[in-house]
């Protein structure tokens, strides 16, 4: 009888800190194919362990957070990252809806070789094949 409580009561124990932690779950779709979900994308909380990616339905989740205040930053190739702070409460889950947009990219950003610097790229790999 006493190893039956004992046991009852280390179960119960258990659920008790379980519940501790909170988790933080979503939706990310792109906002460039008419609200379509984007599919692995890279959700993390910065400076954490906890990273995942998004499902075929841009769904998301990480549980087992501490309690606490975080930076949640949504990547994915080509697209504005997303950063949003959350507050994970204990027993509570937080819920992220968020689009991204397509990067944009302009000719000012972007840098041309010359002639001259063709050629001599041109020179060291020849050089390099013999």
């Amino acid at each position: 009888m006493k190893k039956t409580l004992f046991f009852l009561a280390f179960i119960c124990t258990l659920n008790l800190f379980a519940q501790e932690q909170g988790a933080i779950r979503g939706t990310i779709f792109d906002m460039e194919m008419n609200n379509e979900p984007l599919l692995f994308a890279d959700v993390q909380i910065k400076d954490t362990k906890f990273k995942t990616q998004t499902n075929f339905r841009g769904n998301f989740e990480i549980s087992n957070v501490e309690p606490g205040n975080y930076i949640l930053k949504v990547t994915f190739l080509g697209y504005e990252s997303y950063e949003v702070p959350v507050e994970v409460v204990a027993s509570n889950t937080i819920e992220v809806t968020q689009g991204l947009k397509a990067k944009t990219v302009s000719l000012s950003d972007m840098s041309f070789a010359d002639e001259n610097t063709l050629q001599n790229s041109e020179i060291a790999i020849s050089s390099m094949e013999r």
